[in-house]
């Protein structure tokens, strides 16, 4: 006799979180987020509209002007703009940590430190493509304006990729964050604009008959520079 057989059986969807540990978080974050009334135009109305209400550990900060999610989250307009936004979000986070860069100085937030636990785990199928912010991510032209002050800002470096060995510059080269990819533009240059919140941006730079090569954007010394940089032939 089946010992189990009174035992209710779990649904699809608790099997599904289950066995993948990124949509746990997800699900987690998006289940309360959604509970909030809807728009939520930014960090701050986020705060302000979890003010009295029990705030789940993930989203601890230690003042509302700490924000643990990014500017590119919001405004979050319904359901169904919560659902791709904070998917690319999550998946944005766990590749940059994946790729061994970001803003450490962070972790001493939960959820930065939750993002960090899963990055070290097992593949959680990160290199799928599921969900992209309405104007780019946390990488892409034009983003913003990096002029602008504040911990919430955003910096920007000027890449311009050549050849290593003769020098010749390679326009309409791919460049991608491993979230979206983008290209060089006709003179082989591309504007990264990166979100405030990171110290460092991980990248990769391809192109058809040469070696992929990963760069690491740091904000300490490439702030507003122009990077020269160069990929070998295969």
């Amino acid at each position: 006799m089946n010992q189990h057989t009174d035992k209710t059986p779990e649904s699809f969807e608790t099997l599904l979180l289950k066995a993948h540990p990124e949509t746990v978080l997800i699900h987690e974050l998006a289940s309360r987020l959604r509970s909030l009334p809807l728009p939520i135009t930014d960090w701050d109305d986020l705060a302000d509209k979890l003010q009295g209400e029990p705030v789940p550990e993930i989203l601890r900060v230690p003042t509302p002007d700490t924000p643990c999610l990014p500017d590119e989250l919001f405004p979050i307009r319904d359901e169904a703009d919560l659902a791709v936004k904070l998917t690319a979000t999550v998946r944005t986070f766990l590749r940059q940590a994946r790729a061994g860069v970001g803003s450490s100085a962070r972790l001493a937030l939960p959820l930065h430190k939750r993002l960090a636990s899963l990055a070290d785990r097992a593949d959680t199928g990160t290199s799928r493509r599921s969900g992209v912010f309405d104007d780019g991510t946390l990488l892409g032209a034009g983003r913003g304006d990096p002029s602008a002050g504040g911990s919430r800002s955003v910096w920007a470096v000027t890449l311009v990729l050549s050849d290593c060995t003769t020098g010749e510059l390679l326009p309409w080269s791919w460049i991608t964050d491993w979230s979206v990819t983008y290209w060089f533009d006709a003179n082989a240059q591309f504007i990264a604009v990166i979100g405030g919140m990171w110290t460092s941006y991980a990248v990769l730079v391809m192109r058809s008959g040469y070696l992929n090569r990963r760069f690491v954007l740091d904000r300490a010394t490439m702030a507003g520079t122009t990077q020269y940089i160069c990929i070998n032939q295969a």
